[in-house]
């Protein structure tokens, strides 16, 4: 968003752009998508893959206005979505659409402060952060503009979603706000009323933001061990165990030495 220009001397030109106070800082150097009605941007390849919920992504889109051939919001659609605002967007009649993945340590530092902030029992340091920003682009039935950020949070065990909304205007179009899984195991729908009100809501006590952990794991205390990746999971019981576990190690117990244990689903 532009406020004004200032020249001096006649040879420099100080432009200034608005930024929300939720938002990363975006614009300068990052990939602009072209301007369509409908559509998306190329494959993007990550740096870092990003696992959402079991599945890891090495490549990601994103979307000038829908992120499948249809404008109508539909999460159940078959496939991984996150969408900070799925609607008929049009930027050929202004705004911008830009991403990049970045790597810094200045936003590696406030993505990693904003995650510990929002999830205290997990420890987590972030190495990839990769940046999508709607800057006000026009709903495609004309009348007003939306402006939104989603921030990719992740190592390589850890997954996280940042969503930044700045002026998002009213509309009479159809729109959602969430994410789905391909099976639609996992899925949320942001429990708004009117769009506007994604700028004044939040999950995390701070207006105009959402953040989600993502990657399946779940948020242990920060005095555990990491789990969930390639580990055997009990089947679903009211009681019982497990099979018998075999140790590679004997275990020793006040004098007993145990070759082998079990895991109790209840007792």
């Amino acid at each position: 968003m532009f406020l004004g220009e200032k020249k001096l001397k006649d040879s420099l030109s100080l432009t200034f752009v608005l930024v929300p106070a939720n938002f990363l800082p975006f614009g300068n150097g990052e990939r602009v998508s072209p301007r369509l009605d409908n559509g998306s941007s190329e494959a993007i390849t990550l740096q870092q893959p990003f696992k959402f919920f079991g599945r890891t992504h090495n490549q990601t889109f994103v979307s000038i206005s829908v992120p499948l051939p249809d404008y109508i919001p539909l999460l159940n659609s078959g496939r991984d979505i996150v969408a900070p605002l799925w609607t008929h967007l049009d930027n050929r009649r202004g705004g911008t659409i830009s991403y990049r993945e970045d790597t810094s340590s200045a936003v590696l530092g406030l993505v990693t402060a904003a995650i510990d902030q929002y999830f205290p029992n997990i420890t987590f340091a972030a190495t990839s952060a990769f940046v999508a920003t709607w800057d006000s682009v026009p709903y495609q039935s004309g009348g007003g503009e939306a402006t939104f950020q989603v921030v990719f949070v992740s190592n390589v065990h850890r997954s996280f979603i940042l969503i930044n909304y700045g002026d998002i205007a009213e509309t009479e179009q159809m729109w959602l706000a969430g994410y789905n899984t391909l099976d639609s195991v996992h899925s949320f729908t942001v429990p708004v009323t009117s769009a506007p009100e994604l700028s004044s809501s939040s999950n995390v006590n701070v207006n105009g933001r959402r953040s989600f952990h993502v990657d399946g794991s779940p948020n242990l205390p920060t005095n555990f061990l990491a789990s969930g990746d390639g580990e055997i999971v009990n089947p679903p019981a009211e009681d019982g165990s497990s099979d018998v576990i075999f140790l590679q190690q004997p275990f020793k117990y006040f004098g007993r030495t145990y070759n082998q244990i079990f895991s109790l689903s209840a007792y």
